[in-house]
Order: structure tokens, then C-alpha cells, then sequence
């Protein structure tokens, strides 16, 4: 196996082919793909936000930091970006289930909505777990009130509750709220009507979900007061999780 150091000097080496013209679309073209794209009906708010931020900013210049699973996201220049494909800021190519690292070399790791997606939510946990050095930290968030969406699977939710449970023999620091209850109604109601008017036909299900998407988003807003009330972790969309891998 490669060392941290070898696979790292390959960050960001991903070739990539580079933008045309021709991948510019007309005004018209632009205004009907923004239309039959309403905003999603969750909102991940500026308190969420920095709360990641902040954990990859007080790891300190020399932190070894781990995004399993990043997708698109980009934490940072000095954030590892690690998925099964080349998203645009993908550095390293692997499964979150058999991450290509030695054992106790991350300060940080980080899985934002991955868990639900993968085949086995333990083998990854126990890879995130393995290559955190005693002292580590571990951040999570996972689906608890969502409905089924695929990337490319949909497996699993949780309880905040029994996110922490998952996560053990970490010491937990703090959970809570990840996206807020206002979410969770207005994503269950788009789904709800769409599915239903839709008799089970994806052409209709796309357009009935497009004009209900666009009659639902509002509500999410409400969740940059909800998501500050705890005890609403009850009903939230998803949770999050923070904890330490003991020492040795």
C-alpha cells in the first residue's frame, strides 16, 4: 500500500477535458432547465455550514483531513476529497469501504450524507474509524425523516440517537439537528402529491414534482429558526454527529 504522503502528491491530478462553447447553453434553453429545476425543499443552513468549516479550521495547517464521499462539496484545499467517481473535485478514487490509507494517519474525517448510500454503513464506519489516529475526530450527518433518493442507492436512516449508536467506541461530543423539521415536511409533502398524482408514471412524476417543488421550497426557510430548537431533533430531517476516537 502506498503511504499517506504518495497518495496525497497525487491530489488534484485527475485529468479532466475542458469546457467548449458548445457547453454553453442559449438564454431560452437556460430558462427552461432553470424552471423544471425548483429548489430543492431542504435547506442546509449558514449554522450547519460553518459548523463543518469550523472543525476543518481548528485542525490546524498540518491536519491530515478525509472527505469520504464528497460528491461535489470542497471543503478546503487541504480537504482530501475521496468518491467512487470523478466529481470535478474528486482527488482520490476509492470506496468509502476500503479507503486506501494506513491505519491512525487522519486528524479529521468527515462523511456528509454518505452512510444511507453505501452497502454496508459499518464496514465504512470501521474504515473511517481505522485510519483515524487515536485522538481523531469523526463528523457525520444521516437521513432520519427523508424520503427515498437514490445516489446511486438508498439503504438506510437514522434517530440522532441511533446515529451515535453507529458510531460507537467513539466519544460522542455533540449531535443534533442537521436539517430541520421544515424540511421534512415540505420534501415529504412534494413527494407525497407528486407520487400520488403521478399513478406510478415516472413522465408525469417528473412534471407533477417540478410545479409542486416549486409551491413547497418556501417552507424550508423556517428551519433557520427551527433547526435551534433541539428538541426537534424528533422530527428532523437528518442529524449530525461529532465524535473523538479514543486515545491509545
Amino acid at each position: 500500500m502506498k503511504t499517506v504522503i504518495e497518495l496525497l502528491s497525487n491530489k488534484g491530478s485527475i485529468t479532466r477535458p475542458k469546457k467548449t462553447s458548445k457547453d454553453f447553453k442559449n438564454p431560452m434553453t437556460r430558462l427552461r432547465s432553470f424552471l423544471a429545476s425548483p429548489p430543492d425543499p431542504f435547506l442546509v443552513t449558514k449554522q450547519s455550514t460553518q459548523r463543518v468549516q469550523a472543525l476543518v479550521e481548528s485542525a490546524g495547517s498540518n491536519a491530515t483531513i478525509f472527505n469520504v464521499g464528497a460528491g461535489y462539496t470542497s471543503l478546503g484545499e487541504r480537504v482530501v476529497n475521496i468518491d467512487i467517481f470523478d466529481s470535478g473535485t474528486t482527488d482520490i478514487i476509492a470506496s468509502g469501504m476500503a479507503l486506501p490509507f494506513p491505519d491512525n494517519c487522519a486528524d479529521l474525517v468527515i462523511l456528509q450524507g454518505v452512510l444511507e448510500h453505501v452497502e454496508d454503513a459499518s464496514s465504512t464506519l470501521a474504515e473511517s474509524f481505522r485510519v483515524m489516529k487515536p485522538g481523531g475526530l469523526f463528523y457525520t450527518e444521516m437521513p432520519f425523516l427523508q424520503p427515498y433518493h437514490e445516489s446511486p442507492i438508498d439503504l438506510r436512516r437514522s434517530t440522532k440517537n441511533g446515529l451515535a449508536t453507529l458510531c460507537e467506541p467513539l466519544i460522542e461530543i455533540e449531535s443534533g439537528i442537521h436539517i430541520g423539521p421544515a424540511a421534512t415536511f415540505a420534501w415529504f409533502m412534494r413527494e407525497f402529491w407528486a407520487r400520488l398524482l403521478s399513478g406510478g408514471r415516472p413522465s408525469v412524476y417528473a412534471k407533477a414534482s417540478t410545479l409542486i417543488g416549486w409551491l413547497v421550497f418556501p417552507m424550508r426557510y423556517a428551519d433557520h429558526f427551527l433547526e435551534k430548537l433541539p428538541h426537534l431533533h424528533t422530527i428532523a430531517s437528518s442529524c449530525y454527529y461529532l465524535g473523538r476516537k479514543e486515545q491509545s
